[in-house]
């Protein structure tokens, strides 16, 4: 927003400058709270950004070289964390249930559907070299669907980040099995409602 004003409104005050991506920051935090919930939290870390952007800019103002470092120094950070968040994407793929035919797949399978107490995941080897995980959400979803949104790793965690609606689905332990191209020691798996179903049997 600065670059913008520098390139359109040359003129204007550095204070007034300052003001704008002050209030830019304001409005993406009460947008986050608008949103709310785990979608909400990452426009919440982007107003904190921008509001921390404000704050140094209000301090480095005065000096050309601090203005330099804001305006090279940002985007090469942002740069850089897109391209980690790029090379930690895990490839992944949710497994079609009528393939979970092997034998303990389907007695686990008709463990959590008499046992709907069981949350959280267990490891299964898959059949072409990719190993998968059978998610269970457990008897307060029941009429529940889940769907994936997102995998990827940090360190040595394995995070699914899913959503579950509800569409009647007759499952008394709602379910779903998603193969890996590699899973972490540990395993992450947050709902959009804040809960996380991590943990479970990693064998």
């Amino acid at each position: 927003m600065c670059g913008l004003t520098y390139l359109f409104m040359r003129k204007i005050e550095e204070n007034t400058r300052l003001v704008l991506l002050f209030s830019l920051g304001i409005l993406i935090l009460v947008a986050s709270f608008r949103i709310g919930g785990f979608e909400g939290m990452p426009y919440g870390v982007l107003s904190l950004g921008v509001l921390t952007l404000a704050i140094l800019y209000f301090f480095l103002k005065r000096f050309a070289i601090g203005k330099k470092i804001l305006f090279i120094g940002v985007p090469l950070i942002i740069a850089v964390h897109i391209f980690i968040g790029f090379i930690n994407q895990v490839d992944y793929l949710v497994v079609d249930k009528e393939r979970l035919m092997d034998v303990e797949t389907k007695q686990y399978i008709g463990k959590i559907e008499k046992d709907t107490s069981i949350v959280g995941y267990k490891k299964f080897k898959g059949g072409e070299g990719e190993d998968f995980l059978l998610i269970s959400m457990g008897g307060e979803k029941k009429g529940n669907t889940i769907e994936v949104l997102e995998v990827k790793e940090n360190y040595d965690e394995t995070i699914i980040r899913i959503r579950t609606s509800y569409n009647k689905n007759p499952e008394p332990n709602p379910y779903i099995a998603v193969a890996l191209t590699r899973i972490k020691s540990k395993v992450v798996i947050l709902d959009t409602d804040g809960t996380n179903y991590g943990d479970g049997l990693l064998d």
